[in-house]
């Protein structure tokens, strides 16, 4: 694949994963429409599809076509569990560089989840949520370590919107939690706080899950 191609794949890849989260699983997408869309050629837009596909964002029928996928929730325990390890180790790592003005960063995000909560804009919530989670990543300054991050959040993002729960409020005061015990100095506390919820995060996304599934 030639420079030129590998951007303009890289661009199709952006504009593809953004369309895709506001689409519901299941949902076909057609590579040539979608290359005629956002106007590039066919190839390095289908390589943006295949990118997708092994990512586990898009699934695709042979002979038919590339469609949105969807997790099931073992896929999203699993995702939880991976950040549960990720982001314990990078705060551990930064604990001693959070400065002050972090801190009034996640109490901004932190206003602005609740504009996006009283608006009804989940996703809009969700991309606040990582903001907010990806400011340790961003201080511990590994760029692939913050992209792989990035990348797992938004597969979640892509393929679980439907069981998605509006107990974000729940959230929103563990995240307060945990800036109070950054603010107060108790790594710690601070650990636990994130650890703790992830843990309700697994909870509200498995009773989110439950109630499609009774309601199918």
């Amino acid at each position: 694949m030639g420079e030129s191609t590998k951007k303009l794949s890289e661009v199709a890849y952006k504009e593809l994963k953004n369309k895709i989260m506001y689409l519901d699983a299941g949902s076909y997408i057609s590579t040539r429409q979608f290359a005629e869309e956002i106007g590039i050629s066919y190839t390095p837009v289908r390589e943006a599809f295949l990118r997708l596909l092994k990512e586990g964002s898009l699934k695709l029928v042979p002979k038919v076509g590339f469609f949105v996928a969807s997790l099931d929730i073992k896929d999203i325990i699993q995702i939880y569990q991976v950040r549960e390890c990720l982001e314990t180790f990078v705060l551990e790592k930064v604990f001693d560089l959070i400065t002050p003005e972090h801190i009034e960063e996640m109490k901004t995000i932190i206003s602005y989840q609740k504009v996006a909560i009283g608006d009804n804009d989940l996703l809009q919530y969700q991309k606040w949520d990582i903001k907010f989670h990806e400011i340790l990543f961003i201080l511990y300054g590994n760029k692939l370590l913050l992209n792989f991050y990035r990348d797992i959040r938004d597969q979640y993002m892509i393929c679980s919107k439907e069981i998605a729960s509006f107990r974000s409020y729940d959230a929103i005061a563990e995240h307060e939690k945990f800036f109070h015990c950054l603010e107060n100095n108790e790594k710690i506390g601070a650990v636990n706080c994130l650890k703790n919820h992830i843990h309700q995060a697994i909870e509200r996304t498995t009773d989110g899950y439950i109630s499609i599934v009774n309601n199918m």
